[in-house]
């Protein structure tokens, strides 16, 4: 058997969409943290639900860019799928392959951890040809869905409970950045995607956008700040995190591309506040 080449490896990298794999197990890291860590005998849980949550973002993505190739003809024409670097059938295998491993991770912590795992690859596959094109719902879906990271972390660390707090954040970050790119692929989705953008317009998707920052705030402020020693030290630790969101707002709002990258790198800024505020 030949192995791959280091073309098709760059390609599986980028189908799997190796920067938010790595984002997700950062998650995983800092529910861990939030939840107390737990001492040195959960790190093996720790790092397996790391390595599940790494899986379950390349087996969502290879599903994603199976189901949207036409799409991304259009709109992403730099992607593997489109581009020829792989074939859907490549992408398949892939998905299949990082399914297994995150069964396999999840398990190894717990097997309620690895039915939980089951059932978010089911729903994965369903979102990609199904529930993606339902639009709105299908943002609250992944929108849930990537911000388990954080529950896996806590529950790796002894206590899914103590991640609640970072994943009812995380869930209307995610959406503003689903409504984001959602707004920035809107020529592109008019005849595939009931998106929020296409079916209601570009102004209620923007106001909808900023409803989920300020819901995110709400969360913040209400569960986060009073579980910290220094809610000062977290609006300190925090300022990076809001420059980007600033940013990716005011992106988002003034109909330029670009916003759901400072989205993610706000998503990044308060994932290290929030290890700093609870050293």
């Amino acid at each position: 058997m030949r192995a791959p080449s280091p073309l098709a490896v760059s390609a599986a990298l980028r189908l799997a969409r190796w920067a938010n794999a790595l984002t997700a197990a950062a998650g995983v890291v800092v529910g861990a943290w939030w939840a107390g860590w737990g001492g040195v005998e959960n790190a093996q849980s720790i790092a397996l639900a790391a390595l599940a949550a790494i899986a379950l973002t390349a087996a969502a993505n290879s599903w994603n860019d199976i189901a949207d190739v036409d799409i991304d003809r259009a709109a992403h024409p730099e992607r593997p799928l489109p581009s020829g670097a792989l074939t859907p059938a490549d992408a398949e295998r892939i998905a299949m392959a990082a399914a297994t491993i995150a069964v396999v991770c999840a398990s190894a912590v717990s097997v309620t951890l690895g039915v939980c795992t089951v059932a978010v690859l089911a729903l994965m596959r369903l979102y990609s040809p199904w529930l993606k094109r339902a639009g709105f719902a299908g943002n609250l879906v992944v929108s849930v869905l990537a911000s388990l990271p954080f529950a896996y972390g806590s529950y790796a660390a002894g206590s899914w409970q103590r991640g609640l707090p970072l994943v009812l954040i995380a869930i209307p970050l995610h959406l503003a950045r689903e409504l984001a790119k959602d707004l920035d692929d809107r020529e592109a989705d008019q005849s595939t995607r009931r998106t929020l953008p296409v079916v209601a317009g570009v102004r209620p998707a923007r106001l909808v956008l900023v409803a989920a920052l300020v819901a995110a705030g709400a969360a913040l402020a209400i569960g986060i700040a009073p579980l910290v020693k220094s809610p000062a030290l977290l609006l300190a630790a925090l300022v990076p995190a809001m420059a980007a969101l600033a940013l990716a707002t005011t992106l988002a709002l003034r109909g330029r591309p670009g916003s759901p990258a400072f989205f993610k790198l706000a998503m990044v800024c308060a994932m290290a506040a929030l290890l700093v505020a609870r050293a």
